[in-house]
């Protein structure tokens, strides 16, 4: 009796966290659908483009093109800036913790309109520190901010899908005057 109510118990356990869509992160759950299905990604010579195109190949539904001209969406990296900040300080005056803060400027064109206004990410990591390990701290530093930069590159991937594409008007351009305004020959 007791045995068969553990198995029952465990089996309400598993189904509970299984209904509540917990799962590891990158790992299954449900990704919202990019709002295009052609992008091309301009990032040259910044240190977040391998990660951001490692993220964005992951969506089988959405092809990189290598010209602009073609793609729905253009998203350029306008900017990308690491600070490293004193976070903490012990009582003999040396530092014990710093702050290493990642941020990354992306601007967005769907359909030939720019998304207003520019999207920002910043991620922040804290990184104790000790000078009798500064070797260590010098890789555990690189380790973090590869780290940062990866979950920005996710994080703007996930803002990508959230955008609203742009209504363009079929008629182009449209006159300042009223509809109903009367012209004088």
């Amino acid at each position: 009796m007791k045995q068969s109510l553990n198995c029952l118990l465990l089996a309400g356990l598993v189904l509970l966290l299984s209904a509540c869509g917990f799962h590891l992160r990158g790992l299954g759950g449900s990704v919202k659908e990019l709002p295009f299905s052609t992008m091309y990604l301009e990032a040259a010579n910044t240190g977040i483009e391998a990660d951001l195109r490692t993220v964005l190949a992951r969506n089988s539904k959405l092809t990189l093109l290598p010209a602009a001209k073609q793609a729905q969406a253009v998203v350029t990296v306008l900017n990308e800036n690491q600070s490293k900040d004193i976070l903490t300080i012990n009582a003999s005056g040396k530092i014990s913790e710093y702050q290493l803060t990642y941020t990354a400027t992306v601007r967005v064109v769907l359909g030939g309109v720019p998304i207003e206004p520019d999207m920002e990410v910043s991620v922040r990591r804290s990184m104790n520190y000790s000078d009798s390990a500064v070797l260590g701290k010098e890789q555990e530093e690189g380790l973090l901010w590869a780290d940062a930069r990866r979950d920005a590159a996710e994080q703007i991937v996930r803002r990508l899908a959230y955008l609203k594409v742009p209504a363009v008007s079929p008629a182009g351009p449209q006159s300042l005057k009223p509809a109903n305004a009367v012209t004088q020959p």
